[in-house]
C-alpha cells in the first residue's frame, strides 16, 4: 500500500482518534437504547461501534487487537444481516434504496480491507500479498463518498442511521410523536432523537449524520490507499 508511505503519520492518528470517538459514541447509544427500550437503529449503532474500533486499529497499528479472523466473522455477520434487512425493506415498501444497503456496503468494504493487502503496522491484521481489484476498490470508495454527500444533502437528518420508511408509516410512532409535539414530516420519526432525557440530548440527528459521514470518508480513504 504505497499510499500509506506518502501520507503523514499524524493523519492516521487523527483518523484513528475520530474512529474511536465514533465507536464510543455509537456504543453509548446502544446502551441508552437498551435502557429506554428503543428497538430501532441498534444494529447500525453496533455496526458503527465495531467498525470504529476496527478502523482505529487499521489507522494506528498499536491500537489493533484480536485475530483478524474474528473481525472478519463479525463483518460477514453484519453484511448478511444488513443484506437481509435491505431485502425485506424492498419487499415491504417497494423499490428504493434502503439505508441498510449502505451499511451492508460498509461491512463489505471492511471485509475488503481485511482480505486484501493490508499493509498495517500491526501484526494482528491480515498481511496477505493478495491484491483486490483496483476497480472494485474504487467503486466501493466512490459509493461510500456518494453516501456521505447524500447524507449531507438530505433534508431528513439522521436517516442514514435510523432510516425512514418503516417509522414514517407507523401509526403508533406518529401518535407518540404528536403527543411529544414532534412533526414526523420535519423530524425523523422513531429515532432515539425523539426520546426524552439523556438519550434524546445525545442522539441529535445532525450528530448521527456526522458520524456516518466521517466513517464513510475514513473508509473511502483507506480503500484509496489500497489501490
Amino acid at each position: 500500500m504505497g499510499g500509506m508511505a506518502l501520507t503523514p503519520s499524524w493523519l492516521y492518528d487523527l483518523f484513528g482518534v475520530v474512529m474511536l470517538a465514533i465507536a464510543a459514541y455509537s456504543l453509548s447509544l446502544v446502551a441508552l437504547g437498551v435502557g429506554s427500550g428503543r428497538t430501532s437503529g441498534w444494529d447500525v449503532e453496533v455496526s458503527h461501534g465495531v467498525t470504529g474500533i476496527a478502523m482505529a486499529g487499521m489507522f494506528v497499528g498499536g491500537w489493533a487487537f484480536g485475530p483478524s479472523g474474528l473481525w472478519e466473522a463479525l463483518f460477514v455477520a453484519l453484511l448478511v444481516w444488513f443484506v437481509i434487512r435491505a431485502g425485506r425493506s424492498v419487499l415491504t415498501y417497494g423499490l428504493h434504496l434502503p439505508h441498510t444497503a449502505v451499511h451492508a456496503l460498509m461491512s463489505f468494504a471492511m471485509l475488503l480491507m481485511y482480505w486484501f493487502s493490508m499493509a498495517s503496522r500491526s501484526s494482528t491484521m491480515s498481511t496477505t500479498t493478495k491484491r483486490a481489484d483496483p476497480g472494485l476498490l474504487l467503486i466501493v470508495a466512490v459509493l461510500l463518498l456518494a453516501s456521505a454527500i447524500s447524507t449531507l444533502a438530505s433534508g431528513r437528518r439522521g436517516e442514514a442511521v435510523y432510516g425512514a420508511h418503516a417509522h414514517l408509516r407507523s401509526a403508533s410512532v406518529t401518535s407518540t410523536l404528536a403527543v411529544a409535539g414532534v412533526q414526523p414530516d420535519s423530524y425523523l420519526a422513531g429515532t432515539a432523537s425523539a426520546a426524552p432525557g439523556v438519550e434524546g440530548a445525545v442522539s441529535r440527528p445532525w450528530l448521527l449524520d456526522a458520524t456516518h459521514v466521517a466513517m464513510c470518508v475514513a473508509m473511502g480513504f483507506m480503500l484509496v490507499l489500497m489501490l
